[in-house]
């Protein structure tokens, strides 16, 4: 229950204007019985209080104490490990624990793939945006708010001792290109040249340090080798062995990936002689794949050159990924062929150290399938820039997709077709010869076959279903006379309407929207904003008089619109709620869906950050 002392401060917010406290209340009010549910629910779930699940979970992990050690080598490909003499060291690793054949990255490059990795929800499930490099304050503030429980702080709550070391900028807020996910300490050596042998130094120096405490730890490696530009040292592409004919830029990043290798020995080692390697549950992966398939050369969904990069798409080089783990005081060897993916590592990391999995979470353990005992089929779904994919097992549909956009100097706001590719690649490995369906409401014109238009049409579905909903907006008018006109408009994206009444005539434009109707009765449109970048505006007029402000009503508490002119968008929120709308208003507008944007561009990048990307070949 709310306390009293909570209604005596609350009644003395008498300086604050009447609206405004009403709309305080009412968020304040959501916010506590939302807090209060979550906890009820959960000592419900686990039938204790947090207290003793707390006093339980620190039991159960002074019995075990398993460390975690994340290994994550950037872009390397999935079909890299085990070819052209070039990783012995993991092939050794793999051998000795667990191969996932066919492990899939939910996204498509560093920053997003990380955020999934430790919180085991889509990209599009957070703030930070995966669109551009820079991340606003607005985003990093709201991933704070919204994201309590990264895979850091989870095991920091529980007394493990985190600590990140590596090339990754995307985990410190410091240059305004990422986050700062919790770590207890963190070396990050993405603005040093030649870092590679740098973070196997630090790491060796950590392994040293940690070895002695008593408390588990978990540690995170981030090699950004054989990330471009590719410039191995002297002697490892030597070392490849093949009969592929290979063109230069590949024959460097076989080079790096060799030199990556070799460092991981001597973390291996030294894993080993310091006595962690028994009680070590170990993961090593990447974040992403790599485009070399001519084909790919330039992206469809984007139009940019990714050749030897990624981010661009979701074809298979760029989320095929390596997945190699080693089980703490276990010698269970297995090559694992059934697909998996990176949503499924947060749980997984869970899963082995005894700590219960959030429901709010998307991925899946992986415990049940290295145990035999899974049945159902995992499927797929991943998001980068301009694309969004569904796959099962060997087919997949990927959309040119305007979904996620933000407005900078990449996306100036208008939207386009979004056309789809079929590929099923049993037959067709390379994605090269797609079934292209330009509109999903014209797949009858090719002719297919009606298994397979059924089967694209529900994986159409699938990536509807599994997107985040975009924020809807409701117009209610109440007309006094037979003839209302109403133009809608946003400065960016377009309007899609999602309610409109059989007697209300639309016109549609893209940005805007007219509607016509002689209704006499009161009536509601509904509309969405896409991409969810711009507030839209309106006018409305009855006979051929225009609407006053004083005379629109908008939120929950019908809030008068003349009332607000700066900063009104809390204002529009209803969240799920419908407003109790007055039987003398002429007009009503509120927004439901709650996905707060800030609708601004992306600022501009520090010298630091910009060095760093430059160093990194992100930019040119």
């Amino acid at each position: 229950m709310i306390s009293n002392r909570f209604f005596k401060n609350f009644l003395n917010l008498n300086r604050i204007p009447s609206f405004s406290v009403s709309i305080l209340f009412f968020f304040v009010l959501i916010s506590f019985c939302k807090k209060e549910n979550s906890v009820s629910n959960l000592s419900l779930e686990q039938g204790k209080s947090d207290k003793e699940s707390k006093s339980v979970i620190t039991n159960n992990l002074s019995q075990s104490k398993p460390n975690v050690i994340w290994i994550v080598i950037d872009s390397l490909r999935g079909d890299i490990i085990g070819n052209y003499n070039v990783t012995p060291n993991l092939e050794l690793f793999a051998k000795e624990g667990i191969q996932f054949q066919y492990h899939l990255v939910n996204a498509a490059w560093t920053r997003p793939s990380t955020l999934v990795f430790f919180t085991g929800k889509y990209a599009s499930a957070n703030p930070v945006n995966f669109w551009d490099y820079p991340t606003t304050k607005s985003e990093v503030q709201a991933f704070y708010r919204s994201e309590k429980k990264p895979l850091p702080k989870v095991l920091k709550d529980l007394e493990y001792n985190t600590v990140m070391v590596g090339n990754n900028p995307f985990l410190t807020d410091k240059y305004g290109l990422g986050v700062d996910v919790g770590f207890d300490e963190l070396y990050d050596y993405s603005n040093y040249s030649e870092d590679t042998k740098k973070i196997t130094k630090k790491t060796l120096e950590v392994l040293e340090e940690i070895s002695s405490k008593e408390n588990p730890f978990f540690l995170f490696l981030n090699y950004n080798d054989p990330h471009k530009p590719y410039t191995p040292p002297p002697g490892f592409t030597n070392r490849i062995q093949t009969k592929e004919i290979l063109d230069e830029r590949k024959l460097n990043y076989l080079g790096e990936v060799a030199f990556v290798d070799e460092e991981l020995g001597k973390v291996f080692e030294s894993i080993k002689t310091k006595g962690l390697w028994e009680n070590s549950l170990i993961l090593i992966t990447a974040d992403h794949g790599e485009v070399m398939h001519s084909s790919h050369a330039i992206s469809p969904f984007t139009g940019t050159n990714t050749y030897y990069g990624h981010g661009q798409d979701l074809f298979l080089e760029n989320i095929h990924v390596p997945l190699l783990i080693k089980l703490p005081k276990s010698n269970l060897q297995k090559a694992v062929q059934s697909l998996t993916r990176s949503i499924d590592l947060y749980p997984t990391v869970l899963d082995y150290i005894g700590i219960p999995i959030p429901k709010s979470i998307h991925g899946l353990s992986l415990r049940p399938i290295i145990d035999g005992e899974e049945t159902n089929k995992r499927t797929y779904y991943g998001e980068t820039r301009f694309t969004q994919g569904y796959g099962e097992g060997k087919e997949f549909l990927l959309q040119r997709s305007y979904r996620f956009h933000e407005l900078g100097k990449f996306w100036q706001g208008s939207v386009g077709n979004e056309f789809y590719l079929y590929f099923d690649t049993t037959t067709d490995p390379n994605q090269e010869r797609p079934i292209r369906i330009n509109h999903m409401g014209s797949i009858g014109e090719l002719k297919l076959n009606a298994v397979l238009e059924k089967k694209i049409e529900r994986f159409w579905k699938q990536i509807r279903s599994m997107e985040p909903k975009l924020p809807l907006y409701h117009l209610w008018v109440n007309p006094d006379l037979g003839d209302t006109e109403i133009q809608i408009s946003v400065p960016s994206g377009i309007i899609r309407l999602a309610n409109l009444p059989s007697n209300v005539l639309a016109e549609e434009k893209g940005r805007s929207v007219k509607l016509q109707t002689k209704e006499k009765v009161p009536f509601q449109i509904s509309f969405e904003v896409y991409p969810d970048v711009s507030f839209p505006e309106f006018k409305i007029w009855m006979g051929k008089k225009q609407v006053a402000k004083s005379e629109i009503h908008i939120g929950y508490f019908g809030v008068n619109l003349s009332a607000c002119s700066k900063d009104c968008d809390l204002l529009y929120e209803s969240q799920s709620f419908r407003p109790i709308i007055h039987p003398e208003t002429k007009v009503h507008f509120w927004k439901e869906g709650g996905q707060k944007k800030s609708y601004e561009n992306k600022q501009e990048l520090g010298t630091d950050a910009l060095d760093i990307l430059k160093k990194q070949g992100y930019v040119q």
